[in-house]
């Protein structure tokens, strides 16, 4: 089984095409076949069984509104109506007459509640779906990250002891994960993780792929606010490209996450790169094969992708609606 081909599409938010996909494989392995196993029993069985990793009955009661919930949108339910359920969940647990029928005010109301129990609690949407992190630990560091134009001064937040990390997490059985995020007071980087996924502050996974990523989205919410997240998101991975000493790493990442579909900010940006670098290489936007990339040199992707980061900060600072994006 291609595992990237797999969970590319649990990152497109269609665990039904996974699945489909995964079920056929003939002469499973063993890993696979226990794959396979979980992946029913918590999507198609009908008593899914749950991990909490906490004690207090709360909680473990927010947790599963929302476990519900990924489940509804994973399998194709209609956002809308999966979203009215779960504000019908939520409103269960939340004694507030005041409140209405918006889950904005609802995981306001979360937040204040889990800071009560020691936790934080940040919700809102990982596009396209709802899904918050709930973690306990917090530590931070500084750090200064070179950009294309500029050198970026950021602050860090380490982040332990999650019960909760979104719909990429739930949807992948934890194999995929948001790395961290950009706010207006920092950087958050999601520093529990399985073993075989740790990565040191050294290396380029974080200094590159995280770091200068994240510090890119901080400088764009500054030069271009408001710019929608699929930009954000392109120009982010280009600048990747252009600081990674290995471009295949990404390319190969990029590659099987690409969408043509703009609900989904990260597999479309991959989608819309991919097509321009194929522009580049071959002189059509027709994706070549991951093999025929293994190929091409390093130097050269980083080359097109500083000229494609050039050319999309040239758009962006001479259009007139900047934060309508132009992707």
């Amino acid at each position: 089984m291609d595992e990237s081909k797999f969970y590319a599409y649990c990152l497109q938010g269609d665990v039904r095409a996974a699945y489909e996909y995964l079920y056929s494989i003939p002469n499973k392995s063993k890993k696979h076949q226990q794959v396979e196993s979980k992946y029913y029993q918590r999507f198609f069985g009908r008593k899914p069984i749950y991990r909490f990793k906490t004690d207090d009955p709360w909680i473990r009661k927010v947790v599963l509104a929302y476990y519900q919930y990924f489940t509804s949108v994973l399998m194709g339910q209609n956002v809308n109506e999966a979203e009215n359920q779960l504000i019908k969940s939520l409103g269960v647990l939340i004694s507030d007459g005041n409140l209405i029928d918006n889950l904005d005010l609802f995981e306001e109301k979360l937040e204040a509640i889990f800071e009560q129990k020691g936790y934080r609690f940040l919700g809102g949407v990982t596009s396209p779906f709802r899904g918050p992190y709930i973690w306990r630990t917090t530590d931070k560091k500084e750090f200064r990250v070179e950009l294309p134009h500029q050198t970026q001064d950021v602050t860090v937040y380490f982040l332990r002891d999650f019960i909760m990390q979104s719909w990429i997490h739930f949807a992948t059985f934890g194999e995929k994960f948001a790395g961290g995020w950009a706010k207006e007071d920092g950087l958050y980087y999601v520093d529990e993780r399985p073993k075989k996924k740790r990565v040191t502050i050294e290396s380029s996974e974080f200094q590159v792929s995280y770091l200068k990523h994240e510090a890119q989205h901080l400088s764009d919410y500054a030069r271009f606010p408001n710019l929608p997240a699929k930009d954000l998101e392109y120009r982010a991975k280009l600048v990747e490209l252009i600081y990674e000493p290995k471009t295949f790493r990404l390319l190969k990442k990029f590659f099987y996450e690409a969408k043509n579909d703009a609900k989904f900010p990260h597999p479309y940006s991959s989608y819309v790169l991919m097509a321009r670098l194929s522009q580049l290489a071959i002189g059509k936007e027709v994706i070549p094969s991951l093999d025929q990339w293994k190929s091409v040199d390093s130097a050269r992707i980083q080359d097109w992708a500083r000229t494609l980061y050039e050319e999309h900060t040239g758009e962006l600072e001479t259009s007139e609606i900047i934060t309508v994006g132009i992707i």
